[in-house]
């Protein structure tokens, strides 16, 4: 990842991974400015509305560099289902290295703020929505149906966000290596329902006899 350089982008990329690691309400400015390096003062001159204004620009960034490595995943893999298996590893091992300190900052900041702050709601939606339009696009382009594609992009989206927070819980990489798995089976399935039980044929009439006529007619 570009290491950011103006002090801006570094107050947002600080305010980004402490928000992800800590939440919203445990990080306070002062110790973004420290820690971003940032002049003293700086934080109001961008961000004159305060903490709440920078959240929403951490979001986007985290949104954007979740987005870009979405989008590495899907050029460089045959399938959706491929792509997800990548981004699963990618997150597993990013987990680890942060010995499973580091969380997702749109689900963190989201659990704290999104009934509070409609700023902040609102571009973690759109974020959200971003990641579920380009899995499902790529779905789509696999051959999946629209309706169908959009839902597992929704049930791929919430399932590693969810499975993010299980590895916290239980400081172990399993919970997304396991949703991982099961995402790509499912995608797999929809693009190749091999082994589905066929449509039930309707069944041939058989013909009936004709009646034999009354007496008499």
């Amino acid at each position: 990842m570009r290491t950011p350089t103006g002090a801006r982008e570094r107050l947002v990329d600080t305010a980004m991974r402490l928000f992800g690691r800590r939440g919203y309400a445990a990080i306070g400015l002062n110790e973004i400015v420290d820690k971003s390096g940032a002049p003293k003062g700086s934080l109001y001159h961008y961000f004159p509305d305060g903490k709440e204004a920078l959240a929403v620009e951490a979001l986007a960034r985290g949104s954007a560099l979740f987005l870009a490595t979405l989008d590495e995943a899907l050029g460089s893999s045959r399938s959706a289902a491929e792509a997800v298996r990548r981004i699963g590893a990618t997150l597993a091992g990013w987990m680890e290295d942060s010995k499973f300190r580091d969380g997702s900052p749109a689900t963190t900041v989201t659990v704290e703020m999104a009934a509070i702050s409609p700023a902040i709601r609102a571009e973690a939606a759109a974020g959200f929505a971003a990641w579920q339009a380009r899995i499902a696009a790529a779905l789509m382009r696999d051959g999946v149906p629209a309706a169908r594609a959009r839902e597992l992009a929704l049930l791929t989206v919430a399932s590693l966000e969810g499975a993010m927070v299980l590895a916290r819980a239980e400081a172990s990489a399993r919970p997304i290596r396991g949703v991982t798995r099961m995402l790509a089976e499912r995608l797999e399935t929809a693009v190749n329902p091999a082994g589905a039980p066929a449509p039930a044929k309707p069944r041939a009439r058989t013909a009936q006899r004709p009646r034999r006529a009354a007496a008499g007619r």
